[in-house]
C-alpha cells in the first residue's frame, strides 16, 4: 500500500512540474508582430502625402508597446507605408497599448500611459523635406489582438515662412499646456500636462524663407494664443486673444508670416 501511495504522490508532483513548465513557457518573452495603420480620421502623422493629407509610416519607425505583463518595449518596422508591420520581443497578454513614436520611460496604469512627450523645441532635420520634428506628433492605439489602429493625440499648426531670410517661429499661450510631458488616457485620447514638466509654448528654429512647417501641440482650449516670427532684423506676431480650441488629428493653418504684424488680431 505504501508503495502505491508513493507512486501516486510522485505522479502528482510530476504533473505539477509539467504545469509549471508550461506556464513558464507561456509567460516567457517571445518575438511578436503587430500590424499597424491609421483610421479614416487621421490627418497628422510621421509623413503627409502632399495636399491629400494621407498618412503613412516611415521605414525604421519605432513604437512603444505596453501591457500588464510588459514594461515599455520597443517595436520596429523595416518598411514604411499606409500600414506597417512592427516586430519586437514581448510577453503574451490579453490587451496591449501602443504609442508612436517610441519614448523612453513610459509607464502604464489602467488605461493611462504616463511620460508621453511633445518637445517644446521642435527641430526638423530638414524643414523643407521633413515638414516637422518626427519626434513631435503623438499617436496611440490599443488592441486585444495583434492589429493596431492608431489615433492622433496632437493638433498641428501649419505655418509658411514667406518673409525674407530664415527666422525662428514660436507659439505661446497664457492658458493651457502646449508641449512637455503628459499622461495620455487611451480611453478617450485626453492629454493631461504633468505639473512642472509641461509648457505653454512651442518653438521651431531656423525656418528658411519659403518653407512650410508643422508644429505639434496638445489639443484643448487655449487662451491668449500668439504666434511669433523673428530674426535679427524683424519681429512679427499673429494674436488670438479670445479662447481658441484645437482638436486632436486636425491641422490649423496660421497662414503666411508676411501677413503677421506686431499688433494684428483676428
Amino acid at each position: 500500500m505504501k508503495k502505491y501511495i508513493f507512486m501516486a504522490v510522485a505522479g502528482m508532483l510530476a504533473l505539477s512540474s509539467c504545469s509549471n513548465d508550461d506556464n513558464d513557457v507561456q509567460n516567457a518573452p517571445r518575438q511578436m508582430t503587430f500590424t499597424a495603420g491609421f483610421g479614416d480620421e487621421a490627418q497628422t502623422r510621421a509623413a503627409l502625402d502632399g495636399s491629400t493629407k494621407k498618412v503613412s509610416f516611415d521605414a525604421n519607425d519605432e513604437i512603444s508597446i505596453l501591457s500588464a505583463n510588459n514594461t515599455n518595449t520597443k517595436f520596429t518596422t523595416t518598411a514604411g507605408g499606409a500600414s506597417a508591420t512592427f516586430t519586437g520581443t514581448a510577453t503574451a497578454d490579453s490587451k496591449f497599448y501602443a504609442v508612436y513614436p517610441y519614448t523612453d520611460g513610459l509607464t502604464l496604469s489602467g488605461t493611462t500611459i504616463s511620460g508621453v512627450e511633445i518637445p517644446p523645441v521642435q527641430i526638423g532635420a530638414n524643414w523643407s523635406t521633413c515638414g516637422w520634428d518626427p519626434a513631435a506628433p503623438i499617436a496611440y492605439a490599443t488592441t486585444e489582438s495583434t492589429s493596431l489602429q492608431f489615433h492622433n493625440a496632437c493638433a498641428l499648426l501649419k505655418i509658411t515662412n514667406d518673409r525674407d531670410g530664415a527666422g525662428n517661429i514660436e507659439v505661446v499661450c497664457s492658458g493651457g499646456a502646449l508641449t512637455g510631458t503628459f499622461s495620455l488616457d487611451t480611453s478617450n485620447g485626453a492629454l493631461t500636462g504633468l505639473e512642472g514638466d509641461s509648457y505653454p509654448f512651442a518653438s521651431a528654429g531656423h525656418v528658411s524663407s519659403g518653407q512650410t512647417i508643422y508644429i505639434a501641440i496638445a489639443p484643448g482650449v487655449k487662451t491668449r494664443f500668439t504666434a511669433v516670427w523673428d530674426n535679427e532684423s524683424g519681429h512679427a506676431e499673429k494674436r488670438k486673444h479670445s479662447a481658441v480650441t484645437f482638436e486632436a488629428g486636425k491641422i490649423y493653418d496660421l497662414g503666411n508670416t508676411s501677413a503677421w504684424d506686431a499688433v494684428a488680431e483676428d
